[in-house]
Parts: structure tokens; C-alpha cells; sequence
């Protein structure tokens, strides 16, 4: 019995150590990105994840790095302009490779407004990404 109880331990213990480890996706939405938000214009034209958009969705751009060849296109990001607190939900649909850094997006029209008038240009932001 003692032999037999010993064996379960062992079989256990493997199977938790072979276990895969966290999806590199899984492990990114867990992570707050900070940086700043711009906005742009769609002008009729497909976003790098292939869809076209209107000034009025709320899509949000990701720099090059973080875009990482389209990984998170039609993942949602809840996204927090750090000096106000307001928060507001965004679909990824493009890169942005002139964004100012890791962490720093772009924000369709609209989804900017949320937060500042597009005149301010420009607020300081954290987002993460959203559970599927």
C-alpha cells in the first residue's frame, strides 16, 4: 500500500511538471502597458489587420513591436487615461510604427474623444489587454 501511495505522489508530481506553461498571450493580457495615446484618421482605408473602419469605431493601433504581426488584431484592451481615470474599451486593427515607444497607441477618433478633445493631441494612458 505504501509502495502504491508513493507511485501516485510520483505520477502526480510529474504530470504538474510537464504541465505547458502559460500561453505567451495568456501571460500578456495580465500586463498594464503604459505610455501615451494619439489618434488617427481611418480615411476609408484597411487598418494593417485588414479591415476597413470608420472614424466613429473605437479601434485602437499598437506599436510595431506590440503589434507583433497582427497577434492581437480583434483583441480588445481596456485602455485609462492616467491623469483623469476615465476608461473606455478599444478593438486593435492596426499598427501604429510611429508610436512614441512601448506601450504608447493609437486611438480611432472617436475612442480619443472619449477621453480629451483631438486638440489636446495627446494624454498619457496604461492599458491591457481584455480576457477573450
Amino acid at each position: 500500500m505504501h509502495a502504491t501511495g508513493l507511485l501516485s505522489v510520483f505520477v502526480a508530481l510529474l504530470s504538474v511538471a510537464s504541465a505547458s506553461p502559460a500561453s505567451p498571450e495568456a501571460l500578456e493580457r495580465r500586463v498594464t502597458h503604459t505610455g501615451t495615446a494619439t489618434f488617427f484618421f481611418q480615411n476609408g482605408v484597411a487598418g494593417a489587420c485588414g479591415t476597413v473602419h470608420k472614424d466613429t469605431d473605437h479601434v485602437v493601433a499598437l506599436q510595431t513591436t506590440q503589434y507583433d504581426n497582427g497577434v492581437f488584431c480583434g483583441r480588445t484592451l481596456t485602455i485609462t487615461d492616467t491623469a483623469t481615470g476615465k476608461t473606455a474599451v478599444g478593438t486593435v486593427a492596426d499598427e501604429c510604427p510611429t508610436c512614441d515607444g512601448s506601450g504608447s497607441i493609437d486611438l480611432s477618433e472617436s475612442l480619443f474623444e472619449i477621453f480629451a478633445p483631438t486638440s489636446q493631441g495627446v494624454f498619457p494612458v496604461s492599458w491591457h489587454f481584455n480576457a477573450q
